[in-house]
């Protein structure tokens, strides 16, 4: 996510904007495959950890693990459906504004720039998020 958002992104900006359009589309459809691929590891990993953990305490865990597990699982499930809007939803409309725009396009069409302003959004969230799922993860582990 660091990478699309602090180094693709912006060098694509710096591209004509037809073949920015063009460029930003196909990291897009990499980077969406390669989140697919992180949130089925984190998933399997995650629910690994959790029956490892359990079996140790036989599922007995206290208030406190109790209550981070819930916080990490409803941030999870947040950053799954912001995933899931954008390669569903943003995606799909992305993709078809990308196949109109010509590669001598003078500037960025408006409801291309407003589709990927939303999905940037839904990426920064889960930018933020992503970090704070993977400590409270770690404070799971490790206590």
């Amino acid at each position: 996510m660091g990478f699309f958002l602090f180094v693709f992104a912006p060098a694509v900006h710096d591209l004509a904007p037809g073949s920015g359009v063009q460029a930003l589309n196909k990291g897009r459809k990499s980077f969406e495959t390669i989140s697919w691929i992180v949130i089925t590891l984190v998933l399997i990993t995650g629910l690994f950890n959790l029956i490892v953990r359990g079996m140790e305490v036989r599922f007995h865990f206290g208030y406190g693990y109790d209550l981070v597990l819930a916080i990490k699982v409803l941030l999870f499930l947040a950053m799954l459906f912001h995933s899931s809007l954008q390669v569903f939803k943003y995606g799909p409309k992305i993709a078809s504004l990308t196949v109109q725009t010509a590669q001598d396009t003078p500037s960025w069409p408006e409801p291309l720039s407003s589709h990927w302003k939303r999905w940037f959004i839904l990426l920064k969230i889960n930018a933020a998020l992503g970090p704070v799922v993977i400590l409270l993860g770690l404070g799971l582990a490790r206590g």
